[in-house]
C-alpha cells in the first residue's frame, strides 16, 4: 500500500487461492474466505469492499455492525432499498461509508461542484454521455481456467451475469456518470424514462435515459459500451443554467465555464496531478475516517444514483415513466 498511514492487514475472498495470491503480492499475513472469519479473528479499523455488485449489502452491513468504516466499490448497491438501508445504518452507527466513484476524487472536482451548484444560476438542463469499450467485458460467460487464481483477472461472470452485476452498462458505467452528476448538482431525481438494448448480450450494453431533477431541470444520459479500439471514449456532462453553462470532461478532470455575458473560464487539472486518480479513493477514505477531510463520495448521493438506475431498468423493461425512490441527503461541509 503506497499510503504510509494505512496498513493492509488481511485479504478476504471466497476463492482462497485468489486471496493468497493478493496477500503474497502485498506481503499480507492474514487471508480469509469470508467476512465472518475475518471479524472473528482480528480487529480492523476500515475495509474496502470490492465484490460483485449484488453482494454489497450483506457484506457492508456485517462490517458496519462490527464497528468498521467501509469504502465500497460503485455501485453502492443495485436496489434503492439496499442502498438507502446501508446509508441509514451507517448514520445510526456513526460510521463512515464512502463509495469508489473515482471522478469525485479529482483535484478539480470540488471546484467544478461549487460552480455547478452555485455559479450558473438556476439549473435548466443537463446532458451527460459515457461511452466506453465494455462490450468484451459483458460478453464473458465463463472464466478461463488458466486465470482462475489470478486476482488481476475479474471473475468471468462478475459483470455479465445479472444475478451478480444487477445489469450491464447501467450498473458498471452509468453509475460513474450519474453519481458525479447528482453530487455536482446536489439534487435527486423524481422520474425517469429509459430505453436499453442488450444487443445479444446477457446484460444491457446501450442505455438512454431522460429524467427530471429537483427544481424541474430536465436531464438526459446516454451510455454505450460499443466504442471501438482507437476511438476516443467520452465521459462528459453539460450543465445548462440561466446564468452560465459548464462543460465538464470527467476523463481530463477539467471544465469550461461559459457565462451568459460572454466570459469564459477554464478549470484545469494541475499538471502534477493525474486526471484519473484510480488509487486516490483509499487514501482519501483513510483521511475521511481520521476527520481530516470531507467525504467526496458520500453514500447518500451514491444511493440517489442507485435509485435512479434501478428505476431506469424498470422503465426500460415496462416501457413507461417510473418514479424514483428518494432518501435524505445530508450536505457535508468541505474541509
Amino acid at each position: 500500500v503506497a499510503d504510509p498511514t494505512i496498513e493492509l492487514v488481511s485479504v478476504v475472498d471466497a476463492d482462497r487461492a485468489r486471496a493468497r495470491a493478493v496477500a503474497e503480492r502485498f506481503g499480507v499475513t492474514h487471508t480469509y474466505g469470508d467476512v465472518d472469519e475475518l471479524l472473528a479473528d482480528i480487529a480492523v479499523d476500515c475495509a474496502v469492499v470490492a465484490t460483485p455488485h449484488t453482494t454489497h449489502r450483506p457484506i457492508v452491513e456485517l462490517l458496519l455492525l462490527a464497528g468498521v468504516d467501509v469504502l465500497v466499490e460503485k455501485p453502492l448497491a443495485t436496489t434503492a432499498e439496499d442502498a438507502w438501508a446501508l446509508v441509514e445504518l451507517a448514520r445510526r452507527l456513526g460510521r463512515t461509508l464512502s463509495v469508489g466513484l473515482t471522478y469525485q476524487y479529482a483535484a478539480t472536482a470540488s471546484e467544478v461542484r461549487r460552480v455547478v451548484s452555485s455559479g450558473i444560476g438556476e439549473l435548466v438542463c443537463v446532458n451527460a454521455e459515457f461511452s466506453s469499450g465494455t462490450e468484451g467485458l459483458f460478453s464473458v460467460t465463463e472464466l478461463d481456467a488458466t486465470a482462475a487464481g489470478d486476482p488481476a483477472v475479474p471473475h468471468g461472470t462478475s459483470y455479465s451475469d445479472p444475478l451478480l452485476s444487477g445489469g450491464g452498462q447501467g450498473q458498471t458505467q452509468l453509475t460513474h456518470l450519474l453519481g458525479n452528476l447528482l453530487w455536482n448538482t446536489g439534487a435527486q431525481t423524481d422520474e425517469v424514462f429509459a430505453f436499453m438494448a442488450n444487443r445479444g448480450l446477457p446484460v444491457d450494453l446501450v442505455d438512454a435515459l431522460t429524467f427530471r431533477l429537483d427544481g424541474g431541470a430536465l436531464g438526459t444520459a446516454t451510455s454505450t459500451g460499443t466504442t471501438p479500439p482507437g476511438a476516443e471514449v467520452r465521459h462528459r456532462i453539460r450543465y445548462h443554467g440561466t446564468e452560465a453553462m459548464v462543460e465538464h470532461d470527467l476523463l481530463k478532470a477539467e471544465a469550461w465555464v461559459f457565462e451568459r455575458g460572454g466570459g469564459i473560464r477554464h478549470l484545469q487539472n494541475p499538471d502534477h496531478e493525474p486526471t484519473y486518480r484510480r488509487s486516490q479513493p483509499v487514501s482519501t477514505f483513510a483521511a475521511v475516517v481520521r476527520g481530516e477531510t470531507a467525504n467526496p463520495a458520500p453514500a447518500d448521493v451514491a444511493a440517489a444514483s442507485v435509485s435512479l438506475i434501478e428505476a431506469a431498468y424498470v422503465s426500460a423493461t415496462e416501457h413507461r415513466p417510473v418514479e424514483v425512490r428518494r432518501g435524505t441527503i445530508i450536505q457535508e461541509e468541505q474541509l
